[in-house]
């Protein structure tokens, strides 16, 4: 069994802002790209570029953890992703800002497995719910960073992350330590299968600048992203786990479709407030069908190959239609999915 010592003093608050300032740090380019001369489809391709990094960590992550120990990798890779942040800053030149990309999406995947491993060997949901919500606490400080710093958004992530550093090295003395057999590659189909059904509300949302215009999406995902939050601690203390996430991603599934279907853009915010929220039980319904902590966060990683595949998929034809029927049946089928999970691992 694979276990991890963690101080009650210090559980809370690193995974939380492991999760946090990792995604910043990921996020933070689709707004910086705008101060930057490229194309459409040059934008695209750095952009999706740490989706490619993040699917190899169930290798990285396996291989790593066994070798360095979860806190090592946690503050080792976000202080990288500092230092690429400002790499990324000084320079124009495609070639090395897309091998930028990747590696901060293979640093990305480092950090979060290990924020949502430590969050969920705490044992506590509102733990792990925050930690999720970590992504959303990014989106909206990259927001508003680039709101306020216009194209030296980059330097801030430096400067956040050297002054988070100082806690999050505490968290080698949490004497974590691996236990048992070593796992050279972290990964479980179920729980790719949960996130890759769970996280299409998520990654549907990048379509939706093209429809409705980068002003407007951008004011509707900075109230949904507040909003998700509130549902990241609400999902995360609610007592019956299944039933909340049936309920919620069966009015996902509906909220998306007549979104997308009726074009209305007020309906986003709902449902993406919702889409969002939802994920914080995600690790928690892995964790209940019998997998362990170190296979969630590397699977989750994997998953968001979907992030850069939906986009692509949905164009190809109706955009509109296609994104109304994928929300809906990717809901049903998660919900399908872990109803039949849960009831087996009963008998």
């Amino acid at each position: 069994m694979l276990g991890t010592k963690i101080s009650l003093k210090y559980s809370v608050l690193i995974p939380i802002l492991g999760f946090t300032l990792s995604s910043y740090s990921m996020v933070n380019f689709v707004f910086y790209s705008q101060y930057i001369d490229y194309s459409k489809v040059v934008d695209f391709i750095l952009i999706g570029a740490p989706f490619i990094g993040r699917a190899l960590t169930p290798i990285t992550y396996g291989i790593l953890v066994s070798r360095v120990g979860i806190s090592r990798i946690l503050y080792s890779s976000l202080g990288s992703m500092g230092l690429i942040d400002l790499f990324e800053y000084y320079t124009y030149d495609f070639d090395t800002l897309l091998v930028l990309r990747i590696i901060i999406g293979i640093l990305f995947g480092l950090s979060t497995s290990a924020s949502v491993e430590l969050a969920t060997e705490s044992k506590s949901n509102i733990i792990v719910g925050m930690t999720m919500g970590g992504w959303a606490l990014g989106w909206v400080l990259a927001a508003t960073t680039a709101f306020i710093l216009e194209q030296r958004m980059l330097l801030a992530s430096v400067v956040l992350i050297v002054i988070a550093l100082p806690l999050l090295l505490k968290s080698s003395n949490l004497q974590t330590f691996i236990g048992g057999n070593k796992m050279n590659l972290a990964f479980s189909a179920e729980a790719l299968l949960i996130f890759l059904l769970g996280f299409e509300p998520a990654y549907i949302l990048q379509v939706v600048p093209s429809l409705l215009g980068d002003g407007l999406s951008i004011q509707i995902s900075l109230i949904a992203y507040l909003i998700s939050f509130a549902f990241y601690i609400l999902f995360s203390i609610l007592k019956d786990k299944i039933k909340t996430l049936i309920i919620s991603s069966l009015i996902v599934g509906i909220l998306g479709f007549l979104s997308f279907f009726l074009l209305i853009p007020w309906i986003f915010i709902p449902f993406t407030a919702l889409g969002l929220g939802t994920n914080a039980i995600l690790p928690i319904i892995a964790k209940m069908t019998g997998i362990e902590p170190r296979r969630i966060g590397p699977s989750m990683n994997l998953a968001s190959l979907s992030g850069f595949i939906i986009p692509v998929g949905v164009e190809l034809g109706n955009v509109l239609y296609n994104s109304a029927v994928l929300t809906l049946i990717t809901s049903i089928m998660l919900v399908t999915f872990v109803y039949l999970r849960t009831r087996a691992s009963r008998y």
